[in-house]
């Protein structure tokens, strides 16, 4: 997954959102499954160079090393683990950037309302990545 980061937008969201089955109360209704995951620029910094150092022909280091070396293991592993459990659930995965921090309630709410609203259910398609 490469995620583009800007200096403006220090604040990164994964979110993963599913739809309801034909047996469910509200079928075809989409809604917030998982997250949202935070992580900041450097984050992403971190994680950027444990890959780098991962695949390194000089100094040969083993991802996990690599991982622990730049003290980034929770935020692979959740991404990881989210990534594993979306696929598995026929969920779509969405990544959003901010100036500020954004509370879960705001991630639940937008996608809620995408439901019924044009704009955000345009922000949603948008915001889709791939992990």
């Amino acid at each position: 997954m490469e995620l583009k980061v800007d200096k403006r937008l220090p604040h990164h969201y994964i979110i993963g959102v599913a739809i309801k089955s034909l047996r469910d109360s509200n079928p075809g209704e989409i809604y917030l499954k998982y997250g949202p995951i935070y992580f900041t620029n450097d984050d992403v910094s971190r994680v950027q160079d444990a890959k780098i150092l991962s695949e390194d022909k000089l100094f040969k280091t083993t991802s996990k090393d690599a991982i622990d070396i730049h003290e980034c293991g929770s935020l692979v592993h959740n991404l990881w683990s989210l990534g594993i459990s979306a696929n598995a659930n026929d969920c779509t995965i969405h990544h959003f950037s901010s100036e500020f921090e954004i509370d879960d309630e705001t991630f639940e709410t937008l996608v809620k309302v995408s439901n019924f609203g044009k704009g955000n259910k345009e922000l949603l398609e948008k915001s889709k990545i791939r992990i």
